[in-house]
C-alpha cells in the first residue's frame, strides 16, 4: 500500500507520491535532519524480504552512494523498514527524455554527459545495465539551456537478475535498449551500456526506438539478427550522425567504440557537419510502433516505457501522430520514409532464423517479463506534477520584520525595504523598495530576521541566513546576536564559526539559535532563557548547545521564546511563560530547558509571535499538528486589548482542507492549507487579508490573488506567500516592504515582488 503524505517512512515524512510500478514506489519525502527534499524510492517486490536479498541490496546501495559524479543521480542513504528496501537520493526538478522536446544539439549534449558520467562507472566496474530515455533526467538553467543530464536508478540496475525480482516477474531491463549479447544469455558490460545509449540516442532523434516490434520477443529477434536502421532515412538532415550510431549499435561488442566518451566525441563530431542539427526540434518519444516517422509496424494497445496504459493523460502531450518529422511538413524533397526492415513488404527477406536463436528469443519470452510495458513512471510523471506540501522548510525561506522583508528564490537571497541596520546585506544602509540580491551567498536554504523595539528608539534589525550549510548573519549585533563575540555592526554577512551542518536559523531580540547536525545551538542576550543554558541566563559570546533536545528539524525564536520541532514530529518550547506560552498547562515563571508541547503530535510546523497590547508585550505559539492548526499563549477571544493565557494548545476552527504550516506575529496568524492561504486575528493594516475593514477577523479568510502556496509568513504586520514560484506580500509597506516599488502605505491585496531575474 503507498504512504500518504504526511506519513513517515524511515523517519522521513512524505510529501507526495512520483510514481508506482513493479519494483514498488517513489516518493518526495522531507529529510528530517537537513529539511531538504529528496526522492525515497521503497522497493516491494515479492521476496524483498528475503535475507539474501537484503544483503545484496545493501551491497548495490552502497555502490552506488560510492558513484560521485555530476550526471549520476546522488544517493544519500539506504535502508529496510520492515521487509522493504529503500534508498534516498537527490530529487531532481526536471522532466526525464522520454517525455521532453530536444533539438539534436541538446541530445548530444546530454548523451556527452550521460556518456562520461557511465566512463567514469565503468572505470569502478559498475555497468547501470538499463539506459533509456526514462533513466535520463535533464535540468535547465534560468535562460531556459540545458544544463545537466543525471542518470537514474545506478545500483537497481544491477538487482535486474536477482531470483527475487524474476520471481516477481518484474525485470528491470527495457527490451527497446537492451543489447543482443544480454538477450544472448552473456553479462552485461560497459559496451552493453554503450549499446544502450545509442539506441536511446536514436530514439531522442528519431522518435521511435531503432527495433520494434509487436511482441517482446519480436524486438529480442530484431536486437539480435536485424541491422541497424539507418538515422539518415528518418532525419536526412542528421544523415552524418548515422554511421556514428550504427557502430556503437554493432552485434559485436567488440566492434563499438572503445568507450562512452568515444562514442560521444563522435556523435558531436557528426553534428557539426549538419546544417540543422542545433535547430530541429524533435517531439516526445512516442509510443513503440507507432510510426512517426516512416511506415514502421504498429503495436496494438503497446504502451511506451515508463508510461500507463491509459489512452491519455490530462496535460502530457499528444501522442505521435503518422507523417514526416517536425520541420519537414508535407514531406519535402530530400526525405524519404523509414526503409523497410527485413521481412517487412517492400523490404528485403528476412534473414533466415537459425534453430539457436529462435530458442534463445523465445525462451527468454518465456522465462522473463520484460518491464517494457508493465511499469508505471518511477521518477517523474508524464501527467501534470504531484501536489507541492509546503513544509517548513519552505516556511524559513520568508521572513519579516519592522520594515525589512526577504526571501530565498532559486537559492538566492533577496531583500527590501528597511535598512537602517545594514540588514539588506548589500553593504550599505540605503533602504529599498524593490528586492535586491545579497550578494557572496550561494546555496541559501533559510532566512530570519528578527531585532529589538522600544519606545524610544528606533528598531535595530539582525539578519541570519542559512547558505551552503553554514550560519551567516549581519545588520544589528548588539549583545552578540551575530556570533561575532564583539556587538558590532555588520552590514554584509558574516559566517558564524564554531557550527557543523546547519540547517535551521532564527533570530530575535538578540537571541540566535540555529540547529547544527541535529542540535539546537544558540548564542547571544539570552535574557529570558530562549538560548538555553543555565538558570541564569548569561549571555551568549558564541554558540552554545541547547541541552534536553536533539534531532530537531526547524525552529523558530521570539522575544525571549524559542520553539522547535524534531525529526520524531514533537514540539519542544523554552524561555518565557507569562502568558502560558510554553503550552504545559501553566503560566509559572519560564525556563531554560526545553519542555516538550504534550498534547501535540505529528508535528509539521511551528510559529511564536510577539506584540504589545496598550504597551504590554504578549506572546502566542501556534502549531500544525496532525494537519490541524493549534494556537496557545496570548488569547485575544474574549477582549481586543486585553490578553488572557491559553495555557495548552487550543484548535483553531474554519481552515478548510489539510493544514501544513503555520505562521503568527502580532496576533495576525496565516496559515498554508492545501493550495490556498488563509489568515486571521489582528488586520488592522490589512495583514490577515480582509482589506483592513475589520480590525480583528474572528474566522480565517482565504487570501485571493494567489495560485498554489507553497509558503507563508506573516511578521510585523507584513505578509509574505510564495504563489507558483514568485514572492507576494500585502499589508503594512512602510519603507516599501511589500517589494513592489510602491509607497502607499497599506496594501489590500497580495502584490508581486519585483525580484530580479
Amino acid at each position: 500500500m503507498s504512504a500518504a503524505p504526511g506519513s513517515l517512512i524511515a523517519g522521513y515524512r512524505v510529501v507526495a507520491q512520483l510514481g508506482s510500478g513493479a519494483m514498488g514506489d517513489v516518493y518526495i519525502v522531507e529529510n528530517p535532519h537537513l529539511l531538504r527534499r529528496e526522492a525515497m524510492k521503497v522497493i516491494s517486490v515479492g521476496g524483498s524480504s528475503n535475507r539474501d536479498f537484503q544483503q545484496r541490496f545493501t551491497n548495490e546501495a552502497r555502490t552506488a552512494a560510492a558513484l560521485d559524479h555530476p550526471s549520476i543521480i546522488t544517493v544519500y542513504a539506504y535502508g529496510v523498514e520492515g521487509d522493504s528496501p529503500w534508498f534516498t537520493m537527490s530529487y531532481l526538478d526536471g522532466p526525464d527524455l522520454s517525455s521532453v522536446r530536444l533539438s539534436a544539439a541538446e541530445v548530444v549534449t546530454a548523451v556527452g554527459q550521460v556518456a562520461d558520467a557511465l566512463d567514469y562507472a565503468h572505470a569502478r566496474q559498475v555497468v547501470h545495465r538499463d539506459i533509456k530515455p526514462a533513466n535520463i533526467v535533464i535540468t535547465r538553467d534560468e535562460s531556459g539551456a540545458l544544463r545537466r543530464a543525471v542518470v537514474l536508478d545506478f545500483g537497481i540496475a544491477r538487482l535486474s537478475d536477482s531470483p527475487q525480482l524474476t520471481a516477481a516477474n518484474s525485470v528491470v531491463g527495457t527490451m527497446a535498449y537492451t543489447a543482443p549479447e544480454i538477450i544472448s544469455g552473456r553479462h552485461a558490460d560497459a559496451r552493453s551500456d554503450q549499446y544502450s545509449l545509442a539506441c536511446t540516442t536514436y530514439t531522442l532523434l528519431a522518435g521511435t526506438p531503432p527495433f520494434q516490434g509487436d511482441t517482446s520477443a519480436s524486438i529480442m529477434m530484431a536486437h539480435l539478427q536485424q541491422p541497424v536502421p539507418s538515422l539518415a532515412h528518418v532525419r536526412p538532415d542528421l544523415a552524418p550522425l548515422a554511421p556514428v550510431l550504427e557502430r556503437a549499435m554493432a552485434k559485436d561488442p567488440a566492434a563499438r567504440y572503445p568507450d562512452c566518451r568515444s562514442f560521444a566525441a563522435e556523435l558531436h563530431r557528426a553534428l557539426g557537419q549538419t546544417s540543422s542539427g542545433t535547430a530541429t526540434a524533435v517531439a516526445p518519444v512516442p509510443p513503440m510502433g507507432v510510426a512517426g516517422f516512416g511506415s514502421q509496424p504498429s503495436a496494438p494497445g503497446y504502451t511506451a516505457p515508463g508510461h500507463t496504459s491509459q489512452p491519455s493523460v490530462p496535460g502530457h502531450p499528444a501522442p505521435f501522430q503518422p507523417g514526416p518529422p517536425p520541420g519537414y511538413p508535407g514531406a519535402p524533397q530530400g526525405w524519404a520514409p523509414m526503409a523497410a526492415m527485413p521481412g517487412q513488404p517492400g523490404g528485403p527477406p528476412a534473414p533466415k532464423k537459425s534453430r539457436k536463436g529462435l530458442w534463445i528469443g523465445l525462451a527468454a519470452a518465456a522465462v522473463v517479463l520484460i518491464a517494457v510495458a508493465a511499469t508505471s513512471p518511477l521518477w517523474w510523471p508524464k501527467s501534470d506534477p504531484p501536489p507541492v506540501v509546503p513544509t517548513a522548510a519552505d516556511q524559513a525561506k520568508l521572513a519579516s520584520y519592522m520594515g525589512s522583508v526577504c526571501a530565498v528564490e532559486d537559492d538566492e537571497l533577496y531583500c527590501w525595504g528597511n535598512n537602517s541596520d545594514g540588514q539588506l546585506g548589500d553593504g550599505g544602509t540605503n533602504s529599498r523598495t524593490t528586492p535586491g540580491k545579497v550578494p557572496n551567498l550561494t546555496g541559501v536554504t533559510a532566512v530570519s530576521l528578527g531585532g529589538y523595539t522600544s519606545s524610544s528608539s528606533p528598531a535595530a534589525v539582525t539578519a541570519c541566513a542559512v547558505a551552503e550549510g553554514d550560519a551567516y548573519c549581519w545588520g544589528a549585533g548588539l549583545f552578540g546576536a551575530l556570533g561575532n563575540a564583539d556587538n558590532t555592526d555588520q552590514q554584509t554577512p558574516v559566517k558564524v564559526n564554531g557550527l557543523g551542518e546547519v540547517t535551521a536559523i532564527s533570530t530575535d531580540k538578540y537571541t540566535t539559535c540555529a540547529i547544527s547536525d541535529g542540535d539546537v545551538y544558540c548564542w547571544g542576550w539570552n535574557s529570558r532563557g530562549e538560548g538555553g543554558g543555565s538558570e541564569e541566563r548569561e549571555e551568549l559570546k558564541s554558540p552554545a548547545k541547547v541541552d534536553g533536545i536533539s534531532e530537531a528539524t526547524s525552529l523558530q525564536v521570539r522575544t525571549g521564546n524559542t520553539c522547535a520541532v524534531t525529526s520524531e514530529n514533537l514540539a519542544y518550547c523554552w524561555g518565557d511563560n507569562y502568558n502560558g506560552q510554553l503550552g504545559n498547562g501553566s503560566n509559572d515563571k519560564g525556563t531554560s530547558r526545553p519542555l516538550q508541547v504534550r498534547e501535540l503530535e505529528n508535528v509539521s510546523s511551528i510559529s511564536v509571535g510577539t506584540g504589545t497590547a496598550d504597551k504590554v508585550a504578549f506572546t502566542q505559539v501556534c502549531a500544525v499538528a496532525d494537519n490541524e492548526v493549534y494556537c496557545w499563549g496570548a488569547d485575544f477571544s474574549n477582549d481586543d486589548t486585553t490578553p488572557t493565557p491559553q495555557k495548552t494548545p487550543r484548535q483553531v476552527t474554519g481552515i478548510p482542507g489539510t493544514a501544513h504550516t503555520v505562521s503568527t506575529d502580532v496576533d495576525t496568524k496565516c496559515a498554508t492549507a492545501d493550495d490556498d492561504v488563509y489568515c486571521w486575528g489582528n488586520d488592522r493594516l490589512a495583514q490577515a487579508g480582509a482589506s483592513g475593514s475589520s480590525d480583528v477577523l474572528r474566522t480565517p479568510t482565504k487570501i485571493n490573488g494567489l495560485g498554489k502556496v507553497t509558503a507563508v509568513m506573516t511578521g510585523t504586520s507584513t505578509s509574505c506567500a510564495v504563489s507558483d514560484g514568485d514572492v507576494y506580500c500585502w499589508g503594512f509597506n512602510k519603507d516599501g516592504r511589500v517589494g513592489d516599488g510602491s509607497a502607499t502605505e497599506k496594501v489590500t491585496q497580495p502584490v508581486k515582488a519585483v525580484i530580479p531575474g
